[in-house]
């Protein structure tokens, strides 16, 4: 299942693919992949990762498709190691993908962002004290502050082509020269970091 929202001008797909199977998936998105890609899908042991790979191989071909009127198998995604993925030929297009449980985020824009999507029930939120400062941890008047923190701090990694690091404690949010903006839909956390 996919519903559509929007964050800051920018359209957010969310996948629901807790009633798919990678079979059926692979049956129909197949035809937008290489045999390499393909390859890295299958090497996942578990399905729900093999499921949200094939997402995150094949929407970024669909999606950049609709917008220039183009098929998506001719779409080329270029995937370096400790590199983010990026379109070989539409250099001024970015994407920006995200994974939480059986939910997929993807966005797409002509300008630079990066997507964190969070399942509120399934993240040890401990982990902030990996990537946010005393003070910010403080500032988070409840659980949903501390996702929006945390989801931010993701969606920031992926804005900058980066992992997820101690570098992040020194990044605060309200300092930076972005738009930022955290959405709730029922169990998820969804954020979006984009270039003003």
């Amino acid at each position: 299942m996919q519903n559509k929202y929007e964050i800051l001008g920018t359209d957010i797909l969310i996948f629901d693919t807790s009633n798919d199977s990678y079979q059926t998936l692979k049956s129909y998105f197949s035809k937008y992949l290489t045999k390499d890609e393909l390859d890295r899908i299958e090497k996942y042991q578990v399905e729900q990762d093999r499921i949200n790979e094939i997402i995150s191989y094949t929407i970024p071909k669909i999606e950049l498709a609709k917008y220039e009127n183009i098929k998506a198998y001719d779409v080329k995604i270029v995937r370096n190691i400790n590199e983010r993925p990026y379109y070989k030929d539409y250099p001024n297009y970015y994407y920006s993908i995200s994974h939480s449980d059986n939910y997929v985020a993807f966005a797409i824009d002509t300008k630079n962002i990066g997507l964190d999507i969070e399942h509120r029930q399934h993240r040890d939120l401990k982990a902030l004290n990996y990537v946010a400062s005393e003070d910010e941890i403080k500032e988070c008047l409840n659980d949903d502050d501390k996702y929006s923190l945390w989801t931010f701090k993701e969606a920031y990694a992926k804005y900058i082509k980066k992992g997820i690091g101690k570098y992040l404690i020194d990044i605060n949010r309200n300092n930076l020269n972005i738009l930022t903006k955290t959405i709730y839909i029922n169990h998820l956390v969804i954020t979006l970091v984009k270039e003003k």
